[in-house]
């Protein structure tokens, strides 16, 4: 094969040779902000000693909740308030990650609430974002529509979809 070109080879190599070098000191720069990224990352680890003194902290921290759990839990003669239901911790309002990242509102009027045993006309619409009087169409765009956002091809969970 013959290829016509309007350049001749001596002009295509300082071209070559400038991209070359350009892409060199590309990755020299990418390795300078990674080396100094490390050392800055390294910097800011506590030291042996101030671990320390931290671990010992956080076991008497939760030495001090135990006691108190258990001083709290000694008039209880229920089954199942084990170790396994008293580490319940207090949930407050969960923090749309996407706003925050993306300055988006992204999937703030669905359902964030908590759920009864049997699901209600009214959770599953506070769930599907529509009213509990919404059409079947427009029911089932919301369905629709959930599902997508949760589809494990698009970074959703395979358990909920």
């Amino acid at each position: 094969r013959s290829y016509v070109t309007a350049t001749t080879p001596k002009q295509r190599s300082g071209a070559t040779l400038v991209l070359g070098l350009g892409t060199l000191a590309a990755t020299a720069k990418a390795g300078q902000y990674a080396v100094q990224a490390y050392n800055e990352w390294k910097e800011s680890q506590p030291s042996p000693e101030e671990l320390a003194e931290q671990q010992k902290k956080e076991e008497e921290a939760k030495a001090k909740m135990n006691s108190e759990a258990g001083a709290g839990d000694s008039g209880n003669a229920k089954e199942g308030t084990g170790a396994g239901a008293g580490d319940k911790k207090e949930e407050g309002k969960r923090e749309n990650i996407f706003a925050k990242m993306f300055n988006l509102n992204v999937g703030s009027k669905y359902y964030e609430g908590g759920f009864d045993d049997k699901m209600t006309r009214k959770e599953a619409a506070l769930i599907l974002g529509v009213r509990e009087s919404s059409t079947a169409k427009r029911i089932k765009d919301a369905h629709r529509k959930l599902l997508i956002l949760n589809h494990p091809d698009t970074g959703g969970s395979t358990y909920l979809s």
